[in-house]
């Protein structure tokens, strides 16, 4: 009697885990309220356990239950963050909409991707200045203690610190951009009417002078076409009001080079990773190595084109930072 209510016991469990699985890989509502139930079913084999242990004098059995037991507390605990997490999980794809929750403190956020079926760590600037509050940011340099002289590879998968300098990553870009655009309608097996996430650039040069750059509209391409970024939509009422730094390139690394100037290695010569254009490699590089302090701006190290506009003596910038906004449909 004893051999076939453990075996049924043991059955039971094998299946909690089995639904707790399913709920971490395809995070559907309904296997939640499965998860619920069942928690409350292992809670109740826990108890039939205790009963058992206290009642059951073989020394096998006993030892079986006691790690029946703490089995079922391990399931418990886990599947209690698990509801308990599930709401995050549910609304937080973005920055934009964890501002909107009421956290408006900029710091460190996980953030879900539907496509990757993962979080991944994000810092949200809460306090940019523009009338939008709630940005992502996927690149941020401020002190140069991050190396951006790397390979394809880690400008694939990201690096560093998102509470210092990071890079969120190329294929986290693409996964960010593809469930933050909107699209309004569907009609005759054609989506119409899509609004692309803001994306924006926020600059600040070791004068002091600050600069905020906003892109209304801009493309972003996968892994298959090398990540190109194509920004549509010049910037308005700022120092980029006639042509805009970063349109239709492909990302270059010093070891994968995509740029189409056919006579040098824009990314090994100029030490990044970054969109590099032909027409001698581009007017930015935002990934560039870290300028000292007061030193110009040149191509040896950060640069965005016509900075001079915004400050005669053109110094190097010692703050950037990259930032994608979810609009609302």
């Amino acid at each position: 009697m004893f051999s076939q209510k453990r075996n049924w016991l043991q059955n039971n469990f094998l299946c909690c885990c089995l639904l707790l699985f399913t709920l971490q890989w395809w995070h559907c509502q309904a296997v939640t309220d499965q998860v619920s139930s069942l928690l409350q079913r292992v809670k109740n084999l826990s108890k039939s356990l205790e009963k058992q242990s206290s009642t059951n004098l073989n020394l096998h059995n006993l030892q079986s239950c006691k790690f029946k037991q703490q089995s079922y507390k391990t399931f418990i605990d886990f599947a209690e963050n698990v509801e308990q997490f599930n709401s995050f999980i549910d609304y937080h794809k973005e920055c934009t909409s964890i501002y909107a929750s009421g956290s408006t403190s900029s710091g460190i956020y996980p953030i879900w991707f539907n496509r990757g079926f993962q979080f991944t760590y994000v810092y949200c600037d809460m306090e940019l200045v523009s009338t939008k509050k709630g940005w992502t940011t996927i690149q941020r340099r401020m002190n140069g203690k991050i190396n951006f002289n790397k390979g394809w590879d880690d400008y694939v998968r990201g690096f560093g610190n998102p509470n210092g300098e990071y890079w969120v990553g190329l294929e986290n870009i693409y996964l960010l951009w593809m469930q933050t655009r909107i699209i309004h309608k569907f009609i005759g097996g054609l989506f119409l009417n899509v609004k692309e996430p803001d994306f924006a650039v926020d600059l600040e040069d070791w004068d002091g002078i600050k600069q905020f750059v906003q892109f209304p509209t801009f493309f972003y391409s996968p892994k298959s076409f090398q990540y190109r970024l194509n920004v549509e939509d010049f910037p308005r009422l700022d120092i980029l009001n006639y042509w805009t730094p970063v349109t239709h390139s492909r990302f270059s690394t010093p070891d994968v080079d995509n740029d189409e100037n056919k006579h040098v290695n824009c990314a090994r010569d100029y030490k990044s990773g970054w969109w590099f254009e032909d027409f001698y490699c581009g007017q930015s590089n935002l990934n560039g190595p870290y300028p000292k302090y007061r030193q110009p701006m040149t191509w040896g190290n950060i640069y965005w084109g016509n900075w001079r506009k915004v400050n005669k003596n053109e110094t190097a910038l010692r703050f950037v930072s990259m930032n994608f906004y979810h609009s609302k449909p």
